[in-house]
């Protein structure tokens, strides 16, 4: 797709349209209305999400998916959350510095919390905080400021080093002609995971800058403390699992719902608290609520249900992958396999590098052909245009 095409004009009403489901959301929770008045509330907003995810563009694909993903998708499971699974959030959530419940307080300021609760994706501070959250700064306003700083700066280098990259070898990310580059046997396996590589930290690098940003301005002027930021990743070093990578080196800003939804799986299938296949049961369910919110960002992409369905390989491939690798750590400590021990450790990571490197494309490939990734994102790349030139 030419990048002309895949530019569009973007829709005048979009503000409006995300502006109103935010107050309704907010006004439906404050007044603490009966179930029924909910429920009906909640399918009109439900329906108006989808309507701006299919109607309204804000110019180029990369922006559509990314409304798709981070505001139509998530305020649709939060428009659930709230109205039918947890039925009075404001009594049951409570900030754990504010003394006075949330449902105790007058209706502007009701509605002023329960915008932050939909807002605040981790719910950090409050007393149903999502799990596996990297713990709060502990430093200064001046040193957090500083190391936000740093983050971003070594961000842009990597964005810029690994952008020049991949545009500069746009064939080898091309659904369809990449495979011709590609050698057949472990050389062409490795060569697809390095271009993988490239674009997960692309991936990783654009949501981690976003977040210092948006983090920075929040502690910078006052209204937030470091405390209320924590990093939006977890460490590296626990990725050596994929359960663990996505349950803690990547970020949780969706576990509420997942969470929630796995569970309910679980008590679907009537499974016993703290079985395997409880455990199974909430893997699933998380990943399939996972799979359905992508898929409001496949219909934001196409604005219809062209892409529709692109996401749902990959995030179910996922919950397959979990439950394979903890078969097999049963089953190895039944042969009597005792760990975790470095070489065990050294398999893990292996494993999971392996697993990313073949299941990423499935997520990849899709986007890139909704014409995702051929525009850089900085609008000036210092490798692309004054080291390159002289290699």
């Amino acid at each position: 797709m030419a990048d002309a095409e895949a530019m569009s004009t973007p829709s005048p009403a979009l503000p409006a349209v995300i502006l109103f489901t935010e107050v309704a959301l907010a006004f439906i929770l404050a007044v603490r209305s009966p179930l029924a008045h909910r429920i009906g509330a909640s399918i009109f907003l439900i329906c108006l999400n989808i309507y701006g995810a299919i109607s309204c563009t804000a110019g180029k694909p990369e922006d559509d998916y990314a409304l798709g993903s981070s505001v139509w998708g998530p305020t649709t499971l939060s428009i659930i959350l709230f109205t039918w699974l947890i039925p009075d959030p404001l009594h049951d959530i409570r900030y754990l510095k504010d003394p006075v419940p949330l449902d105790k307080k007058p209706i502007l300021a009701r509605m002023w919390y329960a915008g932050c609760i939909h807002h605040n994706w981790r719910l950090i501070g409050t007393n149903v905080q999502v799990a596996n959250v990297p713990p709060p700064f502990k430093g200064t306003r001046a040193q957090y400021l500083l190391r936000r700083l740093r983050q971003i700066c070594v961000g842009l280098v990597m964005l810029d080093i690994s952008e020049a990259y991949m545009h500069s070898h746009l064939h080898l990310y091309t659904p369809g002609v990449k495979d011709a580059y590609f050698p057949p046997g472990l050389m062409g396996f490795l060569g697809r995971g390095g271009c993988m590589a490239v674009w997960l930290v692309i991936t990783y690098t654009v949501l981690n800058m976003s977040y210092c940003v948006l983090s920075s301005s929040a502690v910078a002027t006052c209204i937030s403390d470091p405390a209320d930021w924590p990093d939006l990743f977890g460490s590296l070093s626990d990725a050596y699992t994929v359960r663990r990578v996505w349950g803690r080196v990547w970020h949780q800003l969706l576990r509420r719902h997942f969470a929630r939804w796995g569970q309910l799986a679980a008590h679907a299938v009537g499974a016993q608290r703290g079985s395997f296949l409880s455990s199974q049961a909430q893997i699933h369910g998380a990943f399939l609520s996972s799979a359905v919110l992508h898929s409001i960002g496949d219909l934001a992409l196409g604005h219809g249900t062209h892409y529709l369905g692109n996401s749902f390989k990959f995030f179910l491939l996922n919950g397959a992958a979990v439950t394979c690798e903890e078969a097999a750590i049963a089953l190895a400590r039944r042969m009597g396999v005792r760990g975790p021990t470095r070489a065990t450790y050294l398999l893990g990571y292996v494993w999971t590098a392996a697993w990313f490197t073949w299941a990423v494309r499935f997520y990849q490939e899709p986007l890139f052909v909704a014409g995702m990734g051929h525009v850089p994102t900085l609008p000036y790349s210092p490798t692309r245009e004054v080291v390159l030139p002289f290699v």
